[in-house]
């Protein structure tokens, strides 16, 4: 009886060590999602508060309480400066905070455009800045400042429900392709604590070290492709899109071997004929499409894609020395160059979709604007300005730009239009540019066209977040089957074939 009690202790231990350990985990991945939504909230989303800790309260999470009631105060006769005065004093830290800051500024008489703005310098938040940028083009042209928080909640409202689909999606896949990832990893560690002899015949035989080598650079990598599958689904942040089209950056990159690709441009520019000439037609697309990345010429990337050639097929050359084999060498090498020229093209494929993922992100917000400046009295053409002068340089803001130099130097509306579309590729993208279009040939009043486009485009980009999360386990599976399991059984299998194959007496090892 006494050994029973004891045994059903024992277990009775056991499972609340193992319910601890769960509960621990779970707090840790709540916590740890929490700190992915607050990440570049500076100072903001940083400060350590245990009720916060608790209660998961944040500014994010707070922001759309915080709109909601302005737009109730709006709605009851208020003016906005009572507004923001109501949620200094309604709402709990950190959002009450940094509120209280700027009625205190429009106290001592700062304008409203300038404490809008210091805001959006002290709370570096996407929403609040969609919110803050949406307040000021009110403050410059005029129109119902009513419905505009309205629109504000919802698109705010839209903009957190598709991140937080993407990030409750997404963080399924990421924890268990992390944990499957890490396993061979995990395994290596057990078995040489449980038993450090078992690992001893891939260690002494040369053969075994490469690929137990192999197999570690295997499981590394694949820890990689499932992370950058499980963030690519995600959008760049603003920060991020800023730095990278900023100019000063943008010409500063890749500053090791710029004069190399200056000298190769500058002999590229002699060679000429029908094939260079579709290259070169090929990579000027591509590269307008990419957003000009480090502000780099055709006759560049053409260079670029010949050191790549070169570089490659030297690498597999020495690695490999497939020149031993003879003939079959050397067409091996002739193969592999085209491989190697066209590697940097695939580094242009992959940043123009990231850029028009970023662009079909931004766009329903961007339209909101336009269709607020338009519907406030300014033409198509000043409403983009406006949208440039009190944007960060986003994707779609650099394509206004671009836009807005097209007609500056002299081409139509319609031209300049059609261009941007050109260099965007994305169907949403040609939508609008088409009804900017119908719009001007007809004389149309497109605002009301504008607000309609952009509801029609926030559901079809839910529908395509779905899409995108539901195909992550199938696209999971690529780097599983071919980097995590086999680096699995290297470790738990591989030194019993090696024990295997010494016991047969024909079969010689080294």
């Amino acid at each position: 009886m006494t050994l029973s009690l004891i045994t059903l202790l024992k277990v009775m231990a056991i499972l609340a060590v193992v319910v601890g350990i769960y509960l621990f985990l779970e707090e840790q991945i709540e916590f740890t999602m929490q700190a992915r939504k607050a990440k570049g909230l500076g100072d903001v989303g940083k400060r350590p508060s245990i009720l916060r800790k608790i209660t998961g309260a944040n500014f994010e999470d707070q922001l759309i309480e915080a709109l909601l009631m302005i737009n109730s105060s709006l709605k009851a006769g208020r003016n906005l400066d009572q507004a923001f005065e109501l949620v200094a004093v309604s709402t709990p830290a950190p959002l009450c905070n940094e509120f209280r800051t700027l009625v205190q500024e429009r106290r001592l008489g700062v304008p409203m455009v300038d404490a809008l703005g210091n805001l959006a310098k002290r709370v570096p938040s996407p929403d609040l800045r969609l919110a803050i940028n949406a307040t000021i083009f009110q403050q410059d042209t005029g129109g119902n400042l009513e419905d505009l928080y309205k629109q504000i909640v919802v698109t705010v409202a839209e903009r957190k429900r598709i991140m937080g689909k993407i990030i409750a999606g997404t963080a399924h896949a990421r924890i268990s392709g992390n944990l499957i990832g890490a396993l061979p990893l995990i395994c290596a560690g057990l078995v040489f604590l449980w038993n450090p002899s078992y690992l001893l015949p891939l260690i002494d035989n040369p053969f075994g070290q490469l690929i137990l080598i192999a197999s570690l650079l295997a499981s590394i990598l694949g820890l990689f492709f499932i992370n950058r599958m499980t963030s690519g689904i995600m959008p760049d942040p603003e920060d991020q899109m800023a730095v990278t089209n900023d100019p000063k950056r943008k010409a500063g990159r890749w500053w090791l071997i710029r004069p190399l690709l200056k000298i190769l441009a500058s002999m590229n520019e002699r060679l000429g004929g029908g094939l260079i000439d579709r290259i070169r037609e090929e990579l000027r697309y591509l590269l307008g499409a990419a957003g000009s990345p480090a502000d780099l010429s055709v006759n560049e990337v053409l260079g670029l894609q010949e050191v790549s050639a070169l570089v490659f097929t030297l690498g597999i050359a020495f690695f490999l020395q497939p020149l031993k084999y003879g003939l079959l060498g050397v067409v091996l090498l002739l193969v592999l160059l085209p491989i190697g020229f066209y590697l940097p093209r695939l580094y242009l494929t992959h940043l123009i979709r990231r850029r028009q993922q970023n662009i079909e992100y931004e766009l329903p917000y961007t339209i909101d604007l336009l269709s607020l400046s338009i519907e406030a009295g300014l033409d198509l053409i000043g409403g983009m300005q406006k949208i440039v002068e009190k944007s960060r340089p986003t994707d779609i803001v650099v394509e206004f730009q671009m836009f807005l130099s097209d007609i500056k130097f002299g081409k139509s509306l319609e031209e300049a239009l059609t261009e941007m579309a050109e260099r965007v590729q994305v169907l949403s993208f040609f939508t609008f540019v088409s009804s900017l279009i119908q719009a001007q040939r007809l004389g149309a009043e497109i605002g009301p066209t504008l607000r309609a486009q952009a509801e029609q485009m926030r559901y079809q980009r839910m529908i395509q977040a779905e899409e995108r999360v539901n195909q992550l386990p199938v696209k999971l599976l690529i780097p599983l089957v071919f980097f995590v399991f086999p680096s699995i059984f290297v470790w738990l299998i591989g030194p019993s074939l090696i024990y295997m194959l010494r016991s047969f007496p024909s079969v010689v090892t080294p």
